[in-house]
C-alpha cells in the first residue's frame, strides 16, 4: 500500500489518498481542497475509484462532490450518518463489512460517539480513525449526534484491538500508533 496524507480545510482535516495497486486510489475524508487532491491523483497517475467517509461532518465531506464529479468515484458512508450529507451516497457501510477497493481490503468498524454513524477503516496496519481517536485525545461528543456513553463503548472496543499495533491516522492532528494510545491516552485508561 502506498499513499499520502493532506491536511485540508480550515480545520486541517487529514485526508488520506491510498493505492494498493498503483493505478486505482481511495480517498478518505476529503473535507476540502478538491483541486489539490485531484492534482495529486493526476500527478501520480491514479484513478480515484472510491471515497470513504468516516462520518458526515462537513469538514470531512466538503470536497466529495467535486472529486466525484471529476472522477466518477463512488461514495461510502454509514447509513446512520448519511442524513448529514448534502449529496447522495452510493453505498452504506456497516460494522464488519470488508471492502475490496483499489487493491486493498478495508474492514469497517462501527464506533459511534462523535456522531451516530462514525466508523473507522482498517487496512493493512493502518487505522483510519476519523474523529473517534486522536493522538492522546478523542473526538468531541458535545455536537449534535454526539453521545458520550456511545463514545465510551467505542473506546472500549478499540482497546480490544491492541493485539495489533496499528498506525493510527486521526481525522485531525498527528499520526500515532494504537500501542502508544493504549499506554498514554487518558481516555483509553
Amino acid at each position: 500500500m502506498q499513499g499520502t496524507v493532506m491536511q485540508v480545510g480550515c480545520l486541517d482535516t487529514n485526508c488520506a489518498i491510498l493505492t494498493g495497486n498503483g493505478k486505482d486510489a481511495v480517498v478518505v475524508d476529503p473535507g476540502d481542497g478538491a483541486k489539490a487532491i485531484l492534482a495529486y491523483l493526476n500527478r501520480q497517475g491514479l484513478d480515484c475509484r472510491a471515497i470513504l467517509l468516516t462520518h458526515g461532518h462537513d469538514d470531512h465531506t466538503g470536497a466529495v462532490e467535486e472529486i466525484r464529479r471529476e472522477t466518477g468515484a463512488e461514495v461510502w458512508i454509514s447509513q446512520a450518518d448519511a442524513y448529514r450529507l448534502k449529496f447522495e451516497a452510493d453505498h452504506f457501510v456497516k460494522d464488519g463489512d470488508i471492502l475490496d477497493l483499489a487493491g486493498m481490503e478495508f474492514r469497517v468498524v462501527s464506533v459511534p460517539g462523535h456522531t451516530e454513524g462514525s466508523v473507522l477503516y482498517l487496512t493493512g496496519d493502518l487505522m483510519l480513525a476519523g474523529d473517534t481517536l486522536f493522538h492522546r485525545s478523542i473526538g468531541r461528543t458535545d455536537l449534535p449526534g454526539g453521545n458520550w456513553n456511545e463514545m465510551q463503548k467505542s473506546l472500549e472496543r478499540i482497546k480490544t484491538m491492541g493485539d495489533r499495533d496499528y498506525q493510527v491516522l486521526p481525522g485531525h492532528g498527528s499520526t500515532t500508533t494504537l500501542q502508544n494510545e493504549l499506554r498514554r491516552n487518558p481516555f483509553l485508561q
